[in-house]
This record gives C-alpha cells, sequence and structure tokens, in this order.
C-alpha cells in the first residue's frame, strides 16, 4: 500500500480524505516543511491560485522553496486553479517570472489541478512512482516503426557515434543494417562525414564484449548517473 505523510492543515481542502478513498494510507501531522511527503526526497507544497499570487508578492513563496530544498531533492507545487484569473493587481510578467524561476532555476515542477479529487488522483499516482517506481522499463527511444527502412534506420541510429542524419548516409551506403555492422573500419570510413576516429569508435562499440564474469545489474540504466562507462 502506499503510505503518504500530510500536514494537518490539509485536512480542510479535502484532498487527504479523496487520498484515503484511492487507498492510500494517509498519515497527518505538522510538517515542517511542505504538504505532502510522497518519499525520503519528494514533498508536495498545495497552494490555491489566490495563495500562490499572495506568495510571490509577500516574499514567502521563494522563502518556501528555499527550505524544502534544504531538506528534499524534489520539490512539487501543487497549485489549485488559474493564477492568471485571481483578479489580482500583480503583473502576469511577475508571474511567469516567478513559475519559471521555480521550474528552471531551482528544479521545481509546478502542477495545476482544479478538483479535490482530480489532486489526489494525481498526489497518488506520483507516490507509487516516487515509492515503487514504474514496475518496468521505459525504452530510450519511443515509437513504433514499419518493418523495414524505418526498422533499419531506428536499429543504425542506436549505435555510438551515429546520429539520424549519419544513420542515413550508413543505409544508404550498406543498403542493410546486417552489411553496416559487419562493416569494418576501412568500410565505414568510406561513408561521408565519417572520419577515422568516427570509424573506430563505431566498430569498437559494436564489437564490444562484457567482460567474462560481469553481469549488467537490473539497476543499471542508460538514465541514471552512476551508469559505468
Amino acid at each position: 500500500m502506499v503510505k503518504m505523510y500530510v500536514d494537518a492543515r490539509e485536512l480542510a481542502s479535502g484532498i487527504p480524505a479523496e487520498l484515503k478513498e484511492l487507498g492510500v494510507e494517509v498519515e497527518t501531522g505538522n510538517l515542517e516543511t511542505g504538504d505532502y511527503i510522497l518519499n525520503s526526497t519528494c514533498v508536495v507544497e498545495r497552494k490555491t491560485a489566490q495563495d500562490f499570487v499572495i506568495s510571490i508578492t509577500d516574499g514567502r513563496l521563494f522563502n518556501q522553496a528555499g527550505k524544502m530544498l534544504l531538506n528534499y531533492k524534489r520539490i512539487i507545487f501543487l497549485i489549485e486553479g488559474d493564477i492568471f484569473a485571481t483578479r489580482s493587481a500583480i503583473q502576469s510578467e511577475a508571474l511567469i517570472g516567478a513559475i519559471s524561476y521555480l521550474s528552471v532555476i531551482l528544479g521545481c515542477s509546478v502542477i495545476h489541478y482544479r478538483t479535490p479529487k482530480m489532486a489526489a488522483r494525481v498526489l497518488k499516482r506520483m507516490a507509487i512512482h516516487a515509492q515503487e517506481g514504474l514496475s518496468y522499463d521505459v525504452a530510450f527511444r519511443r515509437g513504433k516503426f514499419a518493418p523495414g527502412k524505418a526498422e533499419s534506420l531506428f536499429s543504425i541510429e542506436g549505435y555510438p557515434g551515429v546520429g539520424p542524419s549519419t544513420a542515413k548516409k550508413l543505409l544508404n551506403h550498406f543498403r542493410s543494417s546486417h552489411a553496416f555492422v559487419n562493416a569494418s573500419v576501412e568500410e565505414l570510413k568510406a561513408v561521408s562525414g565519417i572520419g577515422p576516429t568516427k570509424a573506430q569508435r563505431i566498430y569498437d562499440g559494436i564489437r564490444w564484449q562484457l567482460p567474462e564474469g560481469q553481469t549488467v545489474d537490473a539497476e543499471e540504466s542508460l538514465f541514471a548517473d552512476n551508469v559505468p562507462a
């Protein structure tokens, strides 16, 4: 079961009750920062659109974000309603600037919702991802490709040092992905735009072998920060 720590002041929003309806184990208390703790590194701060706008003008927003960043790696702002429709005197540029600062400079996420039920659904999904992961692998390159030319281009483009334009040159030259992967360094160098260094890298990348006794661990991923070279 997914568990979430919730600030006691959030009970009035109706979201904790909706979370319980969705089967989330909710534990309430007085949180020092944030409103919903998804895991040890991820916290959510919920605000109404009006409160979000006011917190910009009084400087409270950035102070809260700074405090949360001291304790959590991932900060998410969950905003109820449209911040551009609060009839506040604040200029739209100031709102855009605040969102940009939170997202780009501080690395926070900003998510909007309309109803407590929807907020609860979003929170539950984020908690599942934070606590359990995806429970399935995400392909590095997405998309469906028809057999033949498209599949061959997709396959060739996945090799080291090969981008979309180079993949097209390679397929035009070798006529098949099979001929490409079996090409020598000299044969690769014959393709326009592929010099000795790139040809050697492609050749070595295709023929690299996992050392005897080593295995690829389940947690190793192209997305991880600590993947061995």
